[in-house]
């Protein structure tokens, strides 16, 4: 972490929430009769260095909760909303992910893969992407525990939208007196305040139309794409979200996470 980013005082968003609750009932989801057409992304081959040593000889993706793979809980919550057909983006130490998911099967579902030529980041494995259908993709990274309904976000998406983004607020402190000045005159003081910003919650409904602006083979993550096509006059529209979100890609989160399973809440 950089000098400036510790000199914040920022709150991680899902650093603190408990979602032992959808972490318990991934075993419980079954694929409902109202099935959804629409095609799941998980982005799942990245080196996971925020979370070594953990990740030298496991993918993270592969990180146990209560017993299953972080994947199997992200995927869990999208199967008991009727979504079947899947596709997993891995590189990283994959064949453990292939050997533990296969084809899917076991949970009722389809799964295929993308086998990364290299790392390609968040974005770039999205050219590889073989499909006719016009429908949207939800593109999705493996380390999002979420109790977030994809249907709703598929129902503010239109076909005229290029990337519906998923987002969250954060609020950080600045440890600081922030001082708003005019040429040499000081025009307000104000104690370490606390200002809120818009994140990418890592989730996206994006129109298969998206991969035209990827070349096979490059680097790119998620918001480099996404700025590049609104450079070029696409649409990008927002989809705030409230819902429970975790990033149990952080290693002190997923530890977190861990002891809430162990131990109940932690009490500070």
């Amino acid at each position: 972490m950089s000098k400036s980013a510790q000199a914040m005082q920022y709150h991680v968003p899902g650093e603190d929430l408990d979602v032992s609750d959808l972490i318990s009932a991934s075993g419980e989801r079954v694929l409902p009769a109202e099935k959804r057409p629409e095609t799941v992304v998980i982005m799942a081959g990245g080196l996971g260095q925020r979370m070594m040593p953990l990740t030298r000889e496991l993918p993270k993706p592969m990180l146990p909760l209560k017993g299953r793979p972080i994947l199997e809980h992200v995927i869990a919550q999208m199967i008991g909303q009727g979504f079947h057909k899947f596709v997993f983006s891995v590189r990283h130490l994959a064949d453990q992910i292939r050997d533990y998911f296969s084809d899917g099967e076991a949970w009722g579902v389809r799964i295929e893969y993308i086998e990364e030529p290299h790392r390609l980041g968040t974005g770039g494995s999205l050219a590889f992407l073989e499909t006719d259908s016009e429908l949207p993709i939800i593109v999705a990274n493996a380390d999002l525990i979420t109790d977030l309904d994809y249907r709703k976000v598929l129902s503010s998406h239109d076909a005229g939208t290029m990337v519906t983004m998923c987002t969250r607020q954060v609020e950080f402190q600045i440890p600081y007196g922030v001082v708003e000045t005019l040429s040499d005159r000081v025009l307000s003081v104000v104690e370490k305040p606390t200002q809120s910003v818009t994140i990418s919650a890592g989730m996206y409904l994006v129109s298969p139309r998206l991969r035209e602006h990827i070349e096979k083979g490059e680097h790119i993550d998620m918001p480099d794409l996404i700025q590049r096509v609104i450079e070029a006059g696409h649409q990008v529209m927002d989809f705030p979200i409230s819902d429970r979100w975790v990033d149990v890609g952080r290693r002190s989160t997923y530890e977190r996470v861990v002891e809430y399973l162990n131990n109940g809440p932690v009490s500070e």
